[in-house]
């Protein structure tokens, strides 16, 4: 009786079609690789930081897919001085290029969301990013948002949006609370000034930008 030849699997490293998106699939196409460039786009992020936001992927893969992104010129590193000495991994003009199919892909994925379910990590990060998609333009202005002990700038222009994570000095606008209460107010439709009057979202600065805030985004 005669046995079966085993063959052994290689990793399929490029689908070789002459083709765009084959040739960008050959780059981000891989498991976890849009996940970690979404979370760089709120800016540099050590690696614990990305390890402890992108959570079941393991430890080893997550170094692997860093090297490879290093290694295509999407990702660099950059070493943060003391008083709090750090490397971070931080996006490159070409990594940061995927910002628009990132956000594209995130639109068209939207439809499948539904309630989050039970094993679901939210982010507010996320979500922020998110609003990219939902800004209407035409202002001109820098709001901090402090969400509980996470701070984030906007920096809002005539026809872009700018969301990193990292706190503002001197923001014309900023507005302060914890998750529950951005949640409702920028996703659920709650009422700004309810939450305002009790004392679940407060905000100092610049009324007019903050008007121009709530209509630039729809908000209730």
């Amino acid at each position: 009786m005669g046995t079966r030849k085993r063959t052994k699997r290689t990793e399929r490293r490029s689908y070789d079609q002459y083709c765009g998106l084959a040739r960008a699939l050959d780059v981000v196409g891989e498991r976890w690789t849009m996940l970690i460039v979404r979370n760089l786009l709120l800016g540099p992020r050590r690696y614990t930081d990305l390890r402890d936001e992108l959570p079941g992927i393991t430890t080893n893969l997550l170094a692997k897919r860093l090297r490879e992104l290093e290694k295509l010129g999407l990702i660099e590193k950059e070493e943060r001085p003391p008083p709090v000495p750090a490397t971070v991994y931080r996006l490159t003009e070409l990594g940061a290029a995927l910002e628009p199919p990132v956000m594209e892909l995130a639109r068209w994925g939207g439809r499948f969301l539904g309630v989050p379910r039970a094993t679901d990590t939210v982010n507010i990060g996320w979500g922020l990013l998110s609003m990219k998609r939902r800004y209407r333009g035409g202002l001109d202005g820098v709001v901090e948002f402090r969400i509980g002990v996470r701070r984030f700038t906007l920096t809002l222009g005539a026809s872009y949006l700018r969301v990193e994570e990292r706190a503002c000095e001197a923001p014309g606008l900023r507005v302060d609370g914890e998750l529950e209460a951005f949640q409702g107010w920028l996703f659920r439709g709650a009422p700004l000034h309810e939450l305002r009057a009790r004392g679940a979202l407060e905000v100092c600065g610049d009324e007019a930008l903050l008007e121009g805030v709530r209509a630039s985004f729809g908000l209730a």
